[in-house]
Formats: C-alpha cells, sequence, structure tokens
C-alpha cells in the first residue's frame, strides 16, 4: 500500500465514529475534490490533493520520530500553510497539537511547554524564532524532535519543507492503521485560554468536540465548497484552529491566509482573493472602517461578514449589517470549541445589536444562578453551556476543571447573560468583571456599549478598581477616533445623560490605543497594570 492509497482507504472510513474525526474529513474531500485551491497565501496555491498528500507525508514523518496517540506536537509558528500541514499531520495520527502565540518569548513558550510537554516542535525560523528552542530544550526534557519551517535550517534540525515532500511508502500501512484507530474521544488540540486572569489553562478539545461544533456551524451558517475563507486569525486559538480551518475541510471551501492582520493587507486581499466569508473580531472591523479610503475597496464579492469574540459598539454592528447580504453575531469560547449561538441568517440589525443568536440545537445552553439554579427567561445570570462540543477538560488540571464542569456535564462559562422568550442569547459581560459599588452590580460591557456611541469615540474599555467607600468603582478607558479631540469632563457629562449614577465611572482616561492580545480583545488585565502605574503616580 502506498500513502496515497492509506489516503483513499481512510476517506473510505463510514463508521460513525470517522464521521467524527478529522482525518477522514480532510480524505474524503481530497478524494472528491482533488484539484480545487485549499490554501492560497501570497503566490502560492495549494489544492486539497497536495494538501492531503503532504499531511500524510507529514504524519509518516512523524510516526519515524515515534510520536505515539496522545503525545503532543507542538507548533510555533504563525498563519501560514507550515502550521496547517503540522496541525493535520498531528491530528491524523491521534496526537494532539499545542499552539504556542508566536507573540511569546522564550520565558512563556517555556512555561507552557512544561504544562503540556510536547514530544516534536514545529518551530518557524524567522526573524531568530529559534532564539526559543533552546530554552525550552533546557527545561522541557520530553522534547525529543525540533523541525524547523521557514528560513534556512541549522544542521541537525530537519526541515519542514523537505518532510513534507519526502515519499515514505514503507510506513503507509503503519499510517493506515494509526489513523484508523483515532476516535472521537482522542485529543486534538490543547487550546490556552487568553490568560487576561492568570497562567493560561490548557483547554483539551477531542476530535468529537470540534466536529461537532463545526458540523453545526457549516450546516447554520451554509457554508460551501465554493466559499472563499479569509484566515488571518491565530491558529493557536479555535478562531482559525477550529472556525475557519476544519470549516474549510469539511466543505472544501478555499482559506485564503494572511500571515498577520494588517487593515489595510486584509481589505487588499478581500479584494483580490474575492473572499466570501469575512470573519473577524469587532477590533479589526473598527481598524478597517476608520481607513480613509475604507469605502473605496470593493467588497460585493462578500456574501457574508461574521463578528464574535468580543462586545461589538452599536455603529460598528449596523456598518456590518450593511456590509453583506448576511451577516452573523455570534458568541462561543475556547472550552466549547468555537461558536455555539449565532443569529439567524435572515435577522435584521435590530437583532444583531441586541443579541448573539440562539443555541445550536445540537447543545443545551441556559443561565443559572450563584447556586447553578435555572434562571427564568430575562433573568441575568451565569451562561452554562452542555454538549458534545464542550471540552475534555483542562489538561493535567482536575482541580480547574472541576471548577467549571459538573457531573452532568455543563460547563459553566463565567460569562454572565440572559436568554429571552424566544431563545435569543443577550451577553452582558464577564462574571470576573462585574464590579459591585456601593451594594449595586455594574457590568462593564454595558457602560462600554454606551460610551462608545458618543460620536467622537472609537473604543472603549471599563474596569473595577477599589474604593475604600464605595467597595469598587469604575474607570473607563477611552480611544477618541482618529482627529477628535474629547475630554474626560466631557465623557462623564455624556455618561451622565445614559447612565445611572452608580454605573458612571469615577476615574476617565484618555489613550491614544488599547492594549490588545493577540485576538484583538481588549487586554483588562494590561489596563488593570496601567491603572496601578496611574494611581501610583496620582
Amino acid at each position: 500500500m502506498t500513502v496515497s492509497e492509506a489516503s483513499t482507504t481512510l476517506a473510505h472510513q463510514r463508521t460513525s465514529d470517522s464521521l467524527a474525526v478529522i482525518g477522514p474529513l480532510l480524505a474524503q474531500t481530497a478524494e472528491r475534490i482533488p484539484e480545487k485551491e485549499a490554501l492560497v497565501f501570497g503566490d502560492e496555491r495549494i489544492t486539497w490533493g497536495q494538501l492531503d498528500r503532504r499531511v500524510n507525508n507529514l504524519a509518516c514523518a512523524f510516526l519515524e520520530m515515534g510520536v505515539q496517540i496522545g503525545d503532543r506536537v507542538g507548533i510555533f509558528c504563525s498563519t501560514r500553510p507550515e502550521y496547517i500541514y503540522a496541525y493535520l499531520a498531528a491530528v491524523r495520527i491521534g496526537a494532539t497539537v499545542v499552539g504556542f502565540n508566536i507573540q511569546y518569548t522564550p520565558r512563556e513558550v517555556g512555561e507552557l511547554a512544561a504544562q503540556t510537554n510536547p514530544v516534536v516542535m514545529v518551530v518557524l525560523n524567522r526573524k531568530g524564532s529559534l532564539r526559543h528552542v533552546q530554552p525550552i530544550l533546557e527545561r522541557v526534557p520530553s522534547i525529543r524532535h525540533v523541525i524547523v519551517a521557514g528560513d534556512a535550517s541549522p544542521a541537525g534540525f530537519p526541515r519542514l519543507e523537505e518532510l513534507i515532500h519526502g515519499e515514505r511508502p514503507e510506513l503507509a500501512d503503519a499510517l493506515g492503521e494509526r489513523a484508523a484507530s483515532v476516535t472521537a474521544d482522542t485529543g486534538a488540540l490543547i487550546v490556552f485560554t487568553g490568560g487576561t486572569t492568570g497562567l493560561p489553562k490548557g483547554a483539551l478539545l477531542t476530535h468529537g468536540n470540534i466536529v461537532s461544533n463545526i458540523r453545526a456551524q457549516v450546516r447554520h451558517l451554509q457554508f460551501r465548497s465554493d466559499d472563499r475563507i479569509m484566515l488571518h486569525l491565530p491558529l493557536n486559538h479555535v478562531s482559525g484552529a477550529t472556525l475557519l480551518t476544519i470549516a474549510a475541510v469539511m466543505t472544501g471551501a478555499t482559506l485564503v491566509m494572511l500571515e498577520r492582520f494588517h487593515p489595510i493587507d486584509t481589505l487588499k486581499t478581500v479584494v483580490r482573493e474575492k473572499i466570501t466569508i469575512f470573519g473577524q473580531v469587532p477590533t479589526m472591523f473598527i481598524m478597517e472602517f476608520q481607513l480613509p479610503d475604507f469605502q473605496e475597496y470593493d467588497l460585493s464579492c462578500v456574501r457574508m461578514v461574521i463578528v464574535a469574540g468580543a462586545p461589538t459598539p452599536p455603529e460598528i454592528m449596523r456598518r456590518l449589517a450593511a456590509m453583506a447580504p448576511v451577516a452573523i453575531h455570534g458568541y462561543g469560547l475556547t472550552e466549547a470549541s468555537g461558536m455555539v449561538t449565532y443569529t439567524d441568517l435572515g435577522d435584521g440589525v435590530d437583532v444583531l445589536l441586541r443579541s448573539a443568536g440562539k443555541i445550536s440545537p445540537d447543545f443545551q445552553l441556559r443561565v443559572v444562578d450563584e447556586a447553578r439554579q435555572p434562571l427564568p427567561p430575562g433573568s441575568v445570570g451565569e451562561i452554562a453551556l452542555r454538549g458534545p462540543c464542550v471540552m475534555a477538560g483542562y489538561y493535567n488540571q482536575r482541580a480547574e476543571t472541576d471548577l467549571v464542569l459538573d457531573e452532568a456535564g455543563w460547563l459553566y462559562t463565567g460569562d454572565l447573560g440572559a436568554v429571552d422568550d424566544a431563545g435569543y442569547l443577550t451577553v452582558v459581560g464577564r462574571k470576573k468583571d462585574m464590579l459591585i459599588t456601593g451594594g449595586f452590580n455594574v457590568y462593564p460591557l454595558e457602560i462600554e456599549q454606551y460610551v462608545t456611541t458618543h460620536p467622537q469615540i472609537s473604543m472603549a474599555a471599563c474596569i473595577g478598581v477599589p474604593d475604600p467607600v464605595m467597595g469598587e468603582v469604575g474607570e473607563l478607558f477611552v480611544v477618541p477616533k482618529p482627529g477628535a479631540a474629547v475630554t474626560a469632563q466631557e465623557i462623564r457629562r455624556f455618561c451622565k445623560q445614559g447612565l445611572a449614577k452608580y454605573k458612571i465611572p469615577r476615574y476617565v482616561q484618555i489613550l491614544p490605543a488599547l492594549p490588545m492580545t493577540s485576538l484583538g480583545k481588549v487586554d483588562k488585565m494590561q489596563l488593570r497594570m496601567e491603572s496601578a502605574v496611574l494611581n501610583q503616580k496620582d
């Protein structure tokens, strides 16, 4: 049996379990449309047939290195085809991928590698990235192999580019047997939570978790084989790794990749490559809308825009609703493998403004009180989820897992929200973000959404800071629109016009930009650190 024949055998697996495994999905797509574009990266265009062969070759190389089911394969790489090769090859043989943020320092990569103990590291060698390797090797003895992608590899390190083109026919049978032994319960990804509240935890997502989530998403949003999907989000998070990548694997859509987000480069790519599905976090859309020549970009190719991952200012949501025939507002999280609620394709801007949609019929959602008892429609409480998309747990962190997963399978998200009589979810904010001032509950998201309706304000973020009398008070950080001049006094007056007295932030800081995480979310931990410095100066 050749490696290609092994892939064909994998594609023909039809058991119910294989339908919940990523490997057969890729093989089936490659068999069905081998000559169709799978990946576009600059001038490079890779078909589904080529992608499947390269994944098989690298999977065989992993087998030759002794990678076993359940072993971890670390990837330190930006949004490039090399990441996709390593990701899909690892999960094809039952290894679990650990993605590391390309912006991490050697210390940060080392800490998270020590948590997960990968046996192989795939490292993009660009601009000195290999400086990360030696500290990791010293700290993580489990790493037996380092594969280098990108620039020329130093002596002693195998090159990814050679491995993806190297046939190993003697391993074809072993590859087929290994791939057939991967089940829905096999770990596929360890995705670190954002880390804005402390050391990141690694959510372990199985093949079944991911496939169940994306199958529901593809069905609801009606992704198609002829879609062209913009992929410029980090692949070490669920937004890139599951929501977009596995959706393309499942449908045969084309992924058009950009190594990193830049508003001008992104819009030029959308126009040039005729992108049809354009998903981003709100910050990315805001930066694009602020370009002085935004209206000159012909975005008529886009049939669907998707916004999720952070609160969306009302003005931005209105512009999104007018940007394409379909606009989708969704809610999800790492621990649920991606989005779990979505607005309907026919929902208007009024629904998009107030709601993140309804729970997929494949899953369950409820809102609970402090005792984790269900609340009636309209009541604000913690959002809880249950279903096959929910993670297996935090990797090697049983105590942390037990805090959020109960015996009945309910995941307690830490997000606050309310569900109306029609089943539409409104997200109020994070449970830990909520501040209590003088006995009143204050939700920063409500303040942020109101403040960004000010015609001169682009972005806003609110945090709670200690107060000896009130317990906590709000501190508001705002970013003016380009060319706008706004004062803290003016913002306070605006808050008085639309917010109850106890909700008005005590402090207002005007900044040129807000600190962001790699996903484009406001980094409130960094804001709290900046607040502490400012308060010390005062």
